[in-house]
Order: structure tokens, then C-alpha cells, then sequence
């Protein structure tokens, strides 16, 4: 970062005080333990902690200054006083962008937004030099921190956002203004705080009010209501699917290998290719159009895209393949809301086939008045996938149960008690998908799960040793 005291004053209130200018600034911090030498230290009030307190810390460990909404004493350093400091992180955030001029893309969406983000940053940094924000760093704190992190030397920057309320994408669209905007698509998630899908639709597309002249937006098509509410700010949007055959960007999933890898087809104004990549399931050939439609508008190839994807590593908590043995535990913890989760156990039958499948599930929050309905709507797609067997984590599975129209869901409160049921089925050549909201730690279930398959296998191994 190469801003001044003075830049920030200007930028947050139009004049700075004379000699600021000779006070460079190294990084701006919110937490006063990151605090180094030459820092801007901003005291933000959260719900557990008010940056306030920690002010003079933060000149102690180095801070050339801060930024504060109320007195703070004398902390032998220059306090810029604000209203609110979480808007001026933004602010901050957003005058450092323009102060860089790179080209920045912004990803928002119900499900996939930081696969995509991950996917498109492989693409792009094979051709520009990138940035992104590390892993879903996407709200109201984690945006700008990530924005601050990026340089002047970077050509694209590709920053998620991530809203959960009436008036997030307010917030951290202006602090974006993006050259390009991707919408992947809109669904039943964080119904608490954004009503319906209809509410969904409405919230996300705010984004694109905020695009910069000349700017470009790349929409999920298969979603009408995301569709019809984009076309209503944006006059082309460009739009990519999996379904339907008159847009230009098109993918599908063919299938899995043996490794969980898939096998996709790739169509673009240049062509049709399939290839096969490292990631798997039909939501990844909606993120894979998605990234080549983005990846289009910045002067990147078809060819390029394929590359680019081929060379990423699967997360770790991302529908991610975890092989002992013969049984395949699919790692998909990393959060769930209804489409996301309907999505991986469709993947999961499909890659199970004849194979036993065994579901691990947790309650999908923030669902607010249609939890019950969704959750027995999750019910009613276990008994068309029937599995062999279900266990479910959370206060909602007694309606998974409804929904299923009898039993066949074992609750359970934990690893352990899964683990007494699992050993009692002896199965073998299995797949065991994992996958609820991230407050459940459902990753506790696959830790478990792992550790006792392969301390049977090393125990199997032994005793072939000795015969």
C-alpha cells in the first residue's frame, strides 16, 4: 500500500492536516493484535468486541494512526474522528481501488459464488496479475479488508460479496462498483434476513446499480426471477446456463470418473470442447459456464478457461473426495441451504450408482419462516434418492422425517453417535456424503469418519503382513 495519512483524510473527509502527507501508511488493520509498524489502525464496534479499547495498543505496536467514532484519549498518535467507522473502512477501501485503477470483479449469488470466485481467479491469473479475497472474506469487513490487501500491480481484482440481510448489498456494492459483475444464481438461502427468492432476486441485483460506466453483468440464466430482475436495471446481460441451448455459455456434466473428478462439455461462441477436471457434480458445470462468460468478457479464451480450471485443487470442504479404502466420504461441510444441498446429494446418488450411499446431514439455516417447509422438501428428495441410510444432526429432523413420509432418519448428536450405527452396517465399497450448515461443524463427522477407516485399513494391512 503505498496511501498517506493524508489520502485517508482527504478520502474520508476532504482535507487532510498539514504534514500527513508525509506519513505513509504500510496496511490498514481492524485488529489491533495484526497491528505492525506503519499500519492504520481502524476501531471498529462489533458484537463481541469494540475496536475503541484496543487504540492505544495499537499505537504501542506501531500504528501510525487512527481511525475512531469516539474519543479515544491521548494515544500519542493523529485520531481521525468519523461517524461510523465501519463505513469508513469502505470508503478507505474504495478510494484505494481508485487509486489503482485495476479492473475489479465482483461475485455474489445464493450458492457457488466462491467457487467461482476461486475457479475464475485460476482462469484470469494465467494471463493478469490477480487478487482475490481469502475464502468467503466477502461482507461488510471481510470485503474492504480484501480490497486493501490487493495492490496497483494487480490488473483484476475478484472480490465476492456476501449479504444475509435487507440492505448488505447497499453496503458493499458502492465499496466495490465493479467493471463486472456476476450474479451465479438466486435461491432459498438466508431466507431470514431476505424474505423470499423473489427478495433473493431483488437483494442481489442491487449490485448491479452500482456498476461502473461501460461495465458488464454475467447472469445465471436458468433462474426467471434472477433473469427478469437483472434485465430490469441491465439492458444486455450476458447471460450462461446449463439448460438453456440460445445462450452463448453453456456446460454440462457428463459424469464421474473413479477419482471424483468430472467429465464436462464446454460450449462458447468459439466452440465446443470436454474435458475432464478436477471437481465434480452439476453445480460445477453451472460455475464452469459461469467463469467462461466472465472469463470472455476480459479477453480470455475458451481454451485458456479450460486450462485455467483444470489447474485448480479441490477445497477441501467442497464436495471434495476423501478415498479410504473402499469407501469414498464426500467432504461437502463448508455450508448448505436448500439448492446448494439438493445439488451435492444428486451428485452423490449419481457418483454412488449401485454403490451404498449413506447421507450425514445437518439442519440448513437461516431460513426463517419456510425452515419447516424446507427441510421437509429435504425429506421428500432423500426418499426419491433413497439412500441406504440417512443421519441428520439439528432440530429439524423430525420435518426431514415428514417429508420422507415415515422413518429411515437416525438423529444424532454427533460423531460418536454415528460412528456406534456405522460400525453396526458393515458396509463396504460405500459413499458417505457430509454436508449441513457451517455453525453444525459437520467436518467433525468427516474427521471422524476418516480416522476410523484408516485405522481399520492400517489394521487390515497388518494383519495381511503377518499371515
Amino acid at each position: 500500500m503505498n496511501l498517506t495519512l493524508a489520502d485517508v483524510e482527504r478520502c474520508l473527509s476532504g482535507a487532510a492536516e498539514e504534514g500527513h502527507q508525509d506519513i505513509a501508511l504500510s496496511a490498514v488493520q481492524t485488529d489491533s493484535r495484526t497491528v505492525e509498524k506503519g499500519d492504520l489502525f481502524v476501531c471498529i464496534d462489533g458484537e463481541n468486541f469494540d475496536g475503541h479499547e484496543f487504540a492505544a495498543q495499537a499505537v504501542k505496536s506501531g500504528a501510525s494512526a487512527v481511525v475512531a467514532s469516539r474519543m479515544v484519549g491521548d494515544i500519542g498518535a493523529p485520531v481521525i474522528m468519523v461517524r461510523d467507522t465501519l463505513n469508513a473502512l469502505g470508503r478507505i477501501a474504495a478510494c484505494w481501488r481508485d487509486t489503482c485503477g485495476a479492473k475489479l470483479v465482483a461475485v455474489t449469488g445464493t450458492a457457488g459464488k466462491t467457487t467461482v470466485k476461486e475457479m475464475l481467479y485460476a482462469v484470469v491469473s494465467q494471463k493478469f496479475s490477480a487478487a482475490k479475497n481469502y475464502r468467503n472474506f466477502n461482507n461488510q469487513i471481510g470485503l474492504p479488508m480484501s480490497m486493501l490487501k490487493a495492490d496497483c500491480e494487480q490488473d483484476v481484482w475478484i472480490m465476492e460479496l456476501g449479504i444475509s440481510e435487507k440492505g448488505d448489498m447497499e453496503d458493499l456494492a458502492p465499496i466495490a462498483s465493479p467493471d463486472l459483475a456476476i450474479i451465479t444464481n438466486i435461491g432459498p438461502g438466508h431466507l431470514a434476513g431476505l424474505g423470499n427468492e423473489a427478495g433473493v432476486a431483488l437483494a442481489k441485483t442491487t449490485l448491479l446499480r452500482y456498476l461502473r460506466q461501460g461495465g458488464s453483468a454475467v447472469i445465471g440464466r436458468d433462474y426467471p426471477l434472477l433473469w427478469d430482475a437483472a434485465r430490469e436495471i441491465v439492458d444486455n446481460p450476458i447471460g450462461f446456463s446449463t439448460q438453456n441451448t440460445d445462450t452463448s455459455y453453456v456446460a454440462s456434466f457428463l459424469g464421474a470418473e473413479v477419482d471424483g473428478t468430472g467429465r464436462f462439455s464446454l460450449r462458447t461462441p468459439e466452440g465446443e470442447s470436454t474435458f475432464t477436471a478436477p471437481f465434480c457434480g452439476e453445480h460445477y458445470a453451472e460455475n464452469l459456464a459461469c467463469v467462461a462468460a466472465a472469463a470472455h468478457q476480459l479477453g480470455i479464451s475458451r481454451d485458456e478457461v479450460i486450462a485455467g480450471v483444470q489447474s485448480i485443487e479441490a477445497d477441501s470442504q467442497r464436495f471434495c473426495f476423501k478415498a479410504t479404502g473402499d469407501i469414498v466420504v464426500i467432504d461437502d461441510t463448508y455450508n448448505a441451504n436448500p439448492l446448494s444441498m439438493a445439488r451435492s446429494i444428486r451428485t452423490a446418488a449419481e457418483m454412488a450408482g449401485d454403490r451404498p450411499l449413506v447421507l450425514v446431514l445437518g439442519d440448513m439455516r437461516e431460513l426463517g419462516d419456510e425452515a419447516v417447509q424446507r427441510h421437509e422438501e429435504l425429506g421428500q428428495l432423500i426418499k426419491e434418492i433413497s439412500p441406504r441410510s440417512v443421519f441428520f444432526k439439528g432440530v429439524h429432523c423430525d420435518d426431514v422425517v415428514c417429508g420422507l413420509e415415515g422413518d429411515g432418519v437416525v438423529a444424532v448428536d454427533g460423531p460418536d453417535a454415528f460412528l456406534s450405527a456405522w460400525r453396526d452396517m458393515k458396509l463396504e465399497n460405500a459413499v458417505v456424503l457430509v454436508k449441513g450448515s457451517r455453525s453444525l461443524k459437520m467436518e467433525e463427522f468427516v474427521g471422524s469418519l476418516c480416522r476410523v477407516l484408516a485405522a481399520s485399513n492400517n489394521s487390515a494391512g497388518a494383519q495381511g503382513g503377518e499371515r
